[in-house]
Order: structure tokens, then sequence, then C-alpha cells
């Protein structure tokens, strides 16, 4: 795993830690001069651009929860984005979402058809909690961040925690790291014993004449907790997966430009805790930003882009006082494995977990548009539920849209998210531009 800058450094947090001091000392440079005379002025930027590039420093365990006795005030005083106060997307001129903070006006990258046409889709199916980003995997420009709590419409910021179960799409990570180690191929054949679903000790002894056979992009496909199981156990190994989630971000905190809470992975030693981890049921929690920001590296040939939100900042007078630029955050893998992976996800639509969802409602978008993909669905406790995660990017030859989806219903499911992604991508590309 190396990531890609001109000093080669080893290891990707020290490489993004450096990084992270570029950018906020030329906004310094560029904003210092026009606020001297004004502390207030500072705090303001300060707050949502210096502060929140070096991440959320909140514990990502904080509870979120919205019983109806609670006020809203009180509940969002527990809430990470009440220390940053999140984008507001409300306001449009000349086609861009504005917003005036102070005597600052903040222009964002996201697109008010997109960010509408997820919104309604969230509002009218109203599952207890969900929330979807979409990036631009060449540039890292956000194109849509959008969010829903049912029963506390006044929540903000969903899409800031990382208290949710990353589930079947830490697969990625563990393909990425069999693949980037020269360990598989996409198509590897491998076996598998009894229900590909059902992971124990003893389906990870070696392979017999009454073992299964399938492929690895299949295996991918239909999320076989059993392949994937064995490829972490027995093929990768605790260290070297353990390198490929700190290569993909994990552990470390992701530069933004408001505050983000951090995704955790660990990983366990033993043979079978670490095949549950690599099968999607460790101890790995995923910031949706995140996951969108590993779909689009994956479909930016292996390099990460920094995300960003705010495209300008326009004083009081008129003038530009910042413009966001295209970063390479890192290179968690190589260009072949990345076109491995994208080989791989594809499956998830073509015939996978995804293809029931793809070919009930998204019959014309699969007609024009490849789409490549991951689902995971894994019980959680903050907010209690069943979170359902589809991540991923389209089209498959030339990504334009990297995206994740997350809903997390109860015990009655009101929408799953590769339906939320579904439409938002029909939305996306019926737009001229795309």
């Amino acid at each position: 795993m190396k990531p890609m800058n001109e000093r080669r450094s080893e290891n990707w947090g020290p490489f993004q830690r450096a990084l992270r001091l570029l950018p906020t000392s030329r906004r310094a440079w560029r904003i210092g001069g026009k606020l001297l005379g004004s502390l207030l002025m500072v705090s303001v930027v300060c707050a949502s651009l210096l502060y929140a590039a070096k991440g959320n420093p909140r514990s990502a365990r904080a509870a979120l929860a919205c019983p109806k006795q609670v006020s809203a005030e009180s509940a969002m005083s527990r809430h990470p984005s009440a220390n940053g106060d999140p984008p507001n997307f409300e306001k449009i001129v000349e086609g861009k979402y504005i917003e005036d903070r102070e005597s600052y006006r903040f222009v964002y990258t996201v697109g008010p058809a997109l960010q509408a046409s997820v919104s309604e889709v969230l509002r009218g199916h109203r599952p207890p909690f969900s929330a979807f980003v979409a990036i631009e995997p060449k540039t890292g420009k956000v194109l849509a961040l959008a969010d829903y709590s049912r029963d506390c419409p006044e929540f903000a910021g969903l899409w800031q925690r990382a208290t949710y179960p990353a589930a079947s799409v830490f697969k990625l990570v563990t393909a990425a790291g069999a693949l980037e180690k020269g360990l598989l191929s996409y198509d590897s054949p491998l076996s598998f014993r009894g229900n590909l679903y059902r992971l124990g000790p003893q389906k990870l002894a070696r392979s017999s004449k009454r073992d299964r056979r399938t492929n690895f992009d299949e295996a991918l496909g239909k999320s076989n907790n059993v392949v994937f199981g064995r490829v972490a156990s027995t093929l990768l190994g605790s260290q070297a997966l353990r390198q490929c989630s700190e290569a993909f971000g994990f552990n470390h905190s992701i530069q933004f430009d408001f505050p983000l809470d951090m995704s955790k992975a660990f990983i366990p030693e033993r043979p079978y805790d670490l095949a549950r981890c690599g099968a999607g049921f460790g101890e790995v929690t995923l910031n949706p930003l995140h996951a969108a920001m590993i779909a689009a590296s994956i479909a930016n040939g292996g390099i990460m882009m920094r995300p960003y939100l705010i495209e300008e900042i326009i004083d009081e007078s008129g003038e530009k006082v910042y413009a966001a630029k295209p970063e390479v955050l890192a290179q968690p893998i190589s260009a072949k494995t990345a076109l491995g992976l994208s080989r791989m996800m594809r499956r998830t639509v073509d015939d996978g977990t995804a293809s029931k969802i793809f070919r009930r409602y998204g019959k014309d978008l699969l007609k024009k548009v490849s789409i490549c993909g991951k689902t995971g669905s894994l019980s959680g406790d903050n907010p209690p539920g069943i979170y359902d995660w589809f991540v991923g990017f389209a089209p498959g030859e030339d990504p334009q849209i990297a995206f994740s989806a997350m809903v997390i219903n109860h015990d009655r499911w009101r929408i799953k998210a590769a339906f939320v992604a579904q439409e938002a991508l029909k939305t996306f590309f019926r737009q001229p531009s795309n």
C-alpha cells in the first residue's frame, strides 16, 4: 500500500497530516490579511475550515437518540454537528447552494437537483435514519450530502458520524488487500463450505472435495462470508489487513471542510475473529462520507482525492478570498488493484446482492450506465437498528460519480440503501452535463 505523493511516504497517516498543513497555511495566508480587524470573523472561518480539517475530536461513540420527551435543543447539544455548525442547503444563487456566515458567503459544491432528488426520496419513504453522500472521483468535489431522521428532523449532520458498523462494505478492504498482495486475481477460483452466509470456525478448515466452488468476483457480488473469512484468516493475515485498512484511511482523521468523525477498524489476531472481521462482522465503524471516498478511490484508479464541500468563500466586498482546488490525499491501492475491484463490484449489480433492486426499479438506468457497487447489512446499536449500505460508482468504464447510501431500519424495513442510490443515479445521469 503506497500513498501517492512526491516524497513517497510509507504510510497514509503521516502523509495525510503533512498534507493537511499545506492547505491550512495557504488558507490562513489568503484570509488572514482580511480578518485582522475582526476577531469574530477569524473565529467563524477558522471553525469551519481549519478546525474542521483536523476532524472532529469528539468520540464517534457518542449516543445518537431522539426520545420524544427530550427537547430538540437538548438532543442537538449531544450531536457532533452541534460543534461546527453543519452546512445549510436552502438558498440557491445562480444554480449554487450558498450560505452567509457573518459577512462571508460560502459557495458549496453540492448540486441542487441531485440534493433535492435524494432528499425527496428520503422524506417520501421516511426511514428512521439515513444518509447519502456523492463525490466526483477525479476531483473529490462533493456532489450530494443529504441525511434524514424521521423522529428528529432537527438532527443535521448524520453524515458526520462514524458510529455505524461497516458491515460487508469492509469486504472491499479485504479484497483490496488480497489483490494488492498478489494473493488472488479478481476472478481467482475459490471454495467454501456450506451456506455462504453462515460463518463458523469449522468452515475455515482446509478445502475438501465436499466444498462448493466459486470465483473471487462472484464471492464479492454475492457477499460470500465464508470465502472472505477464509481469505482474511488463511491468506491475508492480520498485519496485511490492518495495513490495507489504514491505507484506506481507517483510524485516521479525514481532512474535510467540516467536522467529521473518524472511521475505526480494530483488526484482531485470532484466526476466527480475523475471519469475522474480514467478512464484515468485526469492530469496524464507517463514516458515510469516508465510505464514498473509498468507492471514489477505487473508481479513480486507486487515487484518493481530498473531499471538499466549500467551493469558494466571498467576502462582503464581493472579493473571492478562497477557492478550492483538487488535491491528492493518498493512493491506498494500485491502478491494477482498482481495476480488479471494479470488475468484482460489477457482479453486485449484475447478478449479486443488489441485482433484484436494480432489475425491479432501475432497468432503464442499467441500459445506459454500468454500475459498480457493494452492499452491506448488519445490526447496530448507535442508534439501534439494522444498518443497510450500498456504496459504489458509475459508469464503470469512466466513473463520474461515487456514492455511499446508508439506511437504518427497525423491525419494519422502510427502504433499502440500493434503492436510494439508484434513484440518485437516475437523477444524476438525466442531467445534460452528465
